[in-house]
């Protein structure tokens, strides 16, 4: 009856002559998940030339069509829908339903988060990729946000004016340390361990984060892996100037799926095309890889994650006393496992987890190596009914460290014959955890409060963290949020714990073609470091070929210098699969100590200097970066996205440091990033069964 209804229409339509040309555009989705289909087909049979295919977001746009033209959505492994143009709006929603529905008897379950009175947001792989200076990782995106103050072009993330120490990095519930590679695409920007293309989402707080995510005097990033692939496999193979890259994923039995992946990173191609912005990289390479394994039955949804990491860095440092290369190299791996299930009102997720690092470092007479393991464990409940939510939990971190080597033992004497310390030495940490979290929605209104009590044998201590939030929704276009809490956190290397008291209010504004967000907040550390800023956001959609975002912070500092930033950014396609993105991005320049005088200490032939108190000011960062994007379709099995940006167009010579030659008599800048090209294509290609 349905294919009978849409023959009577276009007959009539063909007939009564009342035909209407219009513009059509729209986004096809997942029907269950809701995420968008990059690479769907939307035929108009009546004109094949009018056809298109949906791009890395899932939009689409079809001109000059006729009102009763019929429009056919088709997708690997999805149900085709068939409709047409005069039921359609100027902006539509498809939505796709798998073709194997049978499976959908059991619900794929994961962590609830909870989050809806703390202030955060959140980031697809789609948004990551789509990010211009991203590189196409999570970090690096995370680092654009009006929140993020890192000054260094570096994947770990700086929130609000604190240092990058004291953000929390979560993988599947697991607490993460230092997720950065040595091997670097640029002068200074290292990329984080994380794959993009296996994530399911990134939630960033830039303050006041869950005290289930503990750990944290800052803000709190929660990486999460992907649940679930579709039924069919998928291929991915990519080459870049600076990385091979292979991933498979898909289903291996009902309601179970793997993934697995591997990237091999090299400098010669790199630096061959930009021999000026890599001229003291002597060589950089890595070999990393991963498998994702995920099964959700009856018993409950289960998923276990291995990531292992072989880096190598190499590049030539100049140092007053000594000139050579110096060599970076590290061994990481990374375990979670995750067990999540429904029981009526609750909801029960155990997490398992280890992260172990081995990493070395030489240069003169620096020499040493240490080591990390990690091991983790945390058992939470949550409990849901009506507009009531709970949570509590408890988690067992061990955090050990070896660390043994040469040092040298004047930080102005450098060279192998200079003289230096033997040292060797271990440090463990352990922390016992429990924390409590309700959360009360009242007609508009929301209010949360929660506690997190810790306990260090070792130290024989007791810590305590709270947080009180609260979310007030005007409107469905305006809510308003603030929060106040006490954080601690452990620094296993120093046996330290650091306090901070965060207290902020967030405003969030969101129209059918506007997004405004305007945040306050005053932060207080133990070191009696007081932060105070501001940060305002502007996103503007006019339609979907045009996206402007506009960006504005400012960090007060009662013990150093005051910080802004300003980020531009600017996505314009033109055509369907077409997407070029302008980004700009600018903040207050640093400075360097300088050297005053400097004496010859005859036994060690070596220069001594003096710091004068004196301090030399940097010139504000500046980076304007362009970047172009393609996707095609080679057939309907095959496709895939090409790719080619400039990052910092007009080479600006951003400093960070200076360089003394050998008596201090004279220095030079170093700079972080000049311009560099980089390109690359990435192939998919989907198995039907």
């Amino acid at each position: 009856m349905r294919h009978l209804s849409l023959l009577i229409k276009l007959w009539l339509y063909a007939h009564l002559g009342i035909a209407q040309v219009m513009d059509i555009s729209g986004i096809v989705k997942d029907a269950n998940t809701g995420e968008a289909l990059p690479g769907a087909h939307v035929l108009v049979p009546s004109s094949f030339s009018k056809s298109n295919i949906t791009n890395e977001k899932g939009y689409f746009f079809l001109k000059n069509l006729r009102e009763g033209d019929t429009l056919i959505v088709t997708f690997i492994g999805y149900q085709e829908r068939i409709f047409l143009a005069s039921e359609s709006r100027d902006s539509i929603t498809i939505l796709l339903q798998p073709g194997n529905v049978k499976l959908k008897e059991v619900m794929v379950k994961s962590a609830v988060l909870g989050a809806e009175n703390f202030s955060f947001s959140k980031l697809t792989p789609i948004d990551i990729y789509q990010n211009p200076n991203s590189k196409a990782d999570a970090l690096v995106a995370v680092n654009t946000s009006a929140s993020s103050t890192t000054t260094d072009e570096n994947a770990a993330v700086s929130f609000r004016g604190a240092s990058p120490n004291q953000t929390g990095y979560f993988l599947n519930g697991v607490p993460i340390k230092n997720p950065i590679k040595y091997a670097q695409l640029t002068n200074t920007g290292t990329l984080s361990i994380f794959n993009t293309d296996f994530l399911k989402k990134v939630t960033v707080f830039p303050g006041n984060p869950p005290l289930e995510y503990g750990q944290s005097t800052s803000g709190t990033i929660v990486l999460e892996t992907a649940d679930r692939f579709p039924s069919y496999w998928q291929q991915t193979a990519s080459i870049s100037l600076a990385n091979l890259g292979y991933s498979a994923r898909g289903e291996i039995g009902k309601q179970t799926f793997v993934g697995v992946f591997a990237n091999y990173q090299f400098d010669e191609a790199l630096k061959a095309v930009n021999p000026i912005n890599f001229e003291n990289i002597n060589a950089f390479n890595s070999l990393d890889g991963g498998l994702l394994l995920s099964s959700h039955q009856k018993w409950g949804s289960l998923k276990f994650y291995q990531y292992g990491l072989w880096d190598n860095y190499n590049f030539q440092y100049r140092h007053p006393s000594y000139q050579n290369a110096f060599l970076q190299e590290a061994v990481r791996s990374i375990s979670t496992l995750q067990w999540v299930q429904e029981l009526n009102d609750w909801q029960i997720n155990a997490v398992l987890g280890n992260s172990y690092l081995d990493k070395k470092i030489s240069f003169g007479n620096l020499n040493f190596s240490e080591k990390d393991f990690d091991p983790y464990g945390a058992l939470n409940f949550t409990w849901r009914k009506d507009n009531n939510l709970l949570k509590t939990g408890y988690s067992f971190w061990h955090q050990n460290n070896f660390r043994e080597g040469r040092f040298p033992t004047y930080s102005y004497a450098m060279s192998p014959e200079h003289p230096s310390n033997q040292f060797s030495g271990e440090q463990s940490a352990s922390s016992h955890e429990l924390y409590t979290f309700y959360r009360k929605i009242w007609r508009n209104h929301s209010i949360g409060s929660g506690v997190r009590l810790g306990y260090l044998p070792e130290l024989q201590k007791r810590l305590y963290s709270y947080q009180i939030n609260y979310r007030y929704e005007l409107s469905s276009s305006l809510k308003v949020k603030a929060g106040v809490g006490r954080y601690y956190q452990i620094r296993n290397t120093e046996r330290a714990i650091d306090y901070a008291y965060q207290s902020s209010i967030d405003l969030h504004y969101s129209g059918p073609q506007w997004a405004i967000e305007q945040s306050f907040y005053y932060n207080f550390r133990q070191e009696k470091e007081q932060t105070k800023g501001a940060e305002s956001r502007i996103t503007y959609q006019p339609n979907s070929k045009i996206q402007l975002d506009q960006s504005l912070s400012y960090v007060s500092h009662n013990t150093r210098k005051d910080q802004w930033f300003i980020r531009s950014f600017a996505i314009y396609k033109p055509f369907s699969q077409w997407s070029l993105n302008a980004s700009y991005q600018s903040f207050a320049g640093g400075n360097s100590a300088l050297v005053s005088s400097a004496s010859f200490n005859n036994e060690l032939s070596v220069y001594a200097p003096f710091q004068s108190g004196k301090t030399l000011s940097f010139q504000p960062y500046s980076n304007l970066s362009l970047g172009i994007n393609h996707l095609f379709a080679i057939n309907g099995y095959t496709n895939g996205i090409a790719f080619i940006s400039v990052t910092n167009l007009l080479d600006t010579k951003n400093s960070f440091d200076i360089n003394y030659n050998f008596d201090y008599s004279q220095y030079d800048k170093m700079y972080l990033s000049r311009r560099s090209i980089y390109a690359g294509i990435i192939i998919n290609l989907i198995n039907k069964k």
